[in-house]
């Protein structure tokens, strides 16, 4: 399993769940991000997620980091088709122009219950890295936030060179207390860290556990968090003969979660695996935990990877 595929799958996997104004000048990068644009007026930077928002809207500008390579991937699946599968419905697909950038680019809606949202995603590539851009809000609000605004706000992008590993980990907005013997392999802006236990770099066929721990915007409904966890770990790409062995709600620090625990062929190796999912809910978003080791390893490695999870803190736990 090649870790830039890894990277590109886990996080478009989740990405686009539910999750005439005057701008500034330059462009504001999210704390330890690689990806920057100018926000709308009255939109700061989020702390539950990547991006920013307005609370008294209901607006947020959602921003996933990708390496430059990823880009091609996610191209081909930017379908009307693909992205209906994750419940928007495309309204139109048009151009977005921005210099010495590739993009596609679509407008729509998104329901979830009884919320229907407003939504324009950007995906952007540039030599420097690939972003996945997602900017929601509420039909009833959405007059608040015209389609003029969105696009001059997201026709700002812009990358800068990858802040320190150091300077990526603050500013992440968790913290992990213990890393059981596991080392950091990748952050992704302020989304994702991405764990590994062993010596390689670039991981194929899961040959050392690999345990990716994210957040994203939007919740689902206290009733739907099963269905909601199974399907995410089940919509995963770069996995063949998934079965799910065991899916249970418990609880993560206090917090409402859902763990999900699958047999599974890696993709293109047909490698077996084991597969492990925590989601831990919280009013806003969401933390997933997802670890994938070779099956044979399993039994040694699942000790750590709980440890790992027991020592997530969140901004505000700390």
């Amino acid at each position: 399993m090649r870790l830039s595929r890894t990277l590109a799958a886990l996080l478009v996997s989740g990405s686009l769940i539910l999750s005439g104004a005057a701008f500034a000048a330059d462009p504001i990068f999210p704390r330890g991000s690689l990806v920057g644009l100018v926000p709308p007026d009255g939109m700061t930077e989020a702390t539950a997620f990547p991006g920013f928002e307005d609370r008294a809207k209901s607006a947020s500008i959602l921003m996933v980091e990708m390496p430059p390579e990823a880009y091609e991937q996610v191209a081909s699946g930017f379908t009307d088709a693909a992205l209906a599968s994750k419940g928007i419905a495309v309204i139109s697909r048009d151009p977005l122009t921005i210099p010495d950038t590739k993009t596609m680019f679509v407008t729509g809606t998104q329901t979830a219950g009884a919320l229907t949202v407003r939504k324009w995603v950007l995906l952007a590539g540039t030599s420097k890295g690939t972003a996945l851009i997602t900017a929601q809000i509420p039909e009833a609000t959405a007059a608040s936030l015209p389609d003029e605004t969105v696009r001059a706000a997201l026709a700002t992008i812009a990358f800068r060179a990858p802040p320190s590993l150091e300077e990526q980990l603050k500013g992440l907005p968790f913290h992990l207390s213990s890393l059981a013997g596991f080392r950091v392999l990748r952050v992704l802006g302020n989304t994702a860290v991405f764990l590994t236990d062993g010596p390689k770099n670039e991981i194929e066929a899961a040959d050392q556990p690999l345990f990716v721990v994210s957040v994203s915007a939007g919740a689902p409904r206290d009733d739907d968090r099963g269905t909601f966890a199974v399907r995410t770990l089940t919509s995963t790409p770069g996995f063949k003969e998934l079965r799910v062995e065991r899916a249970e709600p418990l609880r993560i620090h206090n917090q409402p979660g859902f763990e999900v625990m699958a047999t599974a062929k890696e993709a293109q190796s047909g490698a077996e695996v084991k597969v492990i999912q925590w989601l831990r809910f919280g009013s806003n978003g969401y933390v997933r935990m997802l670890g994938v080791v070779k099956a044979d390893a399993f039994p040694d490695a699942y000790p750590k990877l709980r440890a790992i999870r027991d020592g997530f803190e969140a901004g505000g736990d700390r």
